[in-house]
């Protein structure tokens, strides 16, 4: 085992601490692992991780980054319309296998460098849409309202919840449908949550950004 342990220790580079660190994240979310995890899984000492990338934080640092660059990045050519929607719908299907992720962007998403082309294209499409001097704000709005969707997602699997049991719980003590119309409609809302979760999560991201990107519209106007 010992003389196992050196020969990896001779072999590891930074590029494979965070191709193990992507691993964990993808089966655990980035909340999941701890330093020691990730040293028990390259077969080393905690020391040599940090030596190679740094403290736990930089390297999910590092994870962030290798995720970003992962994303989609449209064409230039696109109106900015379609530029957010292929980007923010890719970007869902990115994030999703990646627990955590989305969360740290909206709080980090400035200060990760494989962000800056997404962004600089992003802002871009929006000046020349006619936002002005708004640019930055539609474009952090639009990003925003889309990771925030993706974080509660992860918050969700994270502690356990299906979407099915928080229907279960809310219909248990929400008046009948045929209380109102209002609350037929919400029950079956509900219902698809509980049927088809996926699908109905798609459903509300794509809902989400048709509308934010409509109300940017309407503002333009």
């Amino acid at each position: 085992m010992a003389a196992r342990t050196s020969a990896s220790r001779a072999q590891l580079t930074p590029d494979r601490v965070v191709a193990a660190a992507l691993d964990l994240t993808r089966a655990r979310g980035i909340d999941g692992w701890s330093l020691r995890d990730l040293a028990a899984d390259l077969d080393t000492w905690p020391n040599t991780v940090t030596h190679h990338v740094g403290t736990r934080e930089q390297v999910c640092q590092a994870v962030v980054e290798r995720v970003v660059a992962d994303m989609t990045n449209p064409s230039a050519e696109l109106p900015w319309q379609d530029w957010f929607r292929t980007f923010l719908r890719d970007g869902r299907d990115v994030l999703l296998q990646y627990g955590g992720v989305a969360r740290r962007l909206c709080r980090d998403g400035p200060a990760v460098p494989s962000a800056m082309p997404i962004m600089e294209r992003g802002v871009s499409r929006l000046i020349d849409g006619g936002f002005g001097d708004d640019a930055p704000r539609a474009y952090s709005l639009l990003l925003n309202s889309a990771l925030l969707l993706v974080a509660l997602a992860d918050d969700r699997v994270e502690a356990g919840q299906e979407r099915s049991d928080v229907a279960d719980r809310i219909r248990a003590f929400a008046p009948s449908p045929d209380a109102a119309p209002a609350w037929a409609l919400m029950h079956g809302f509900l219902d698809s949550w509980a049927e088809d979760g996926e699908r109905t999560f798609a459903e509300m991201f794509d809902f989400t950004v048709d509308c934010v990107v409509g109300g940017l519209e309407a503002r333009l106007r």
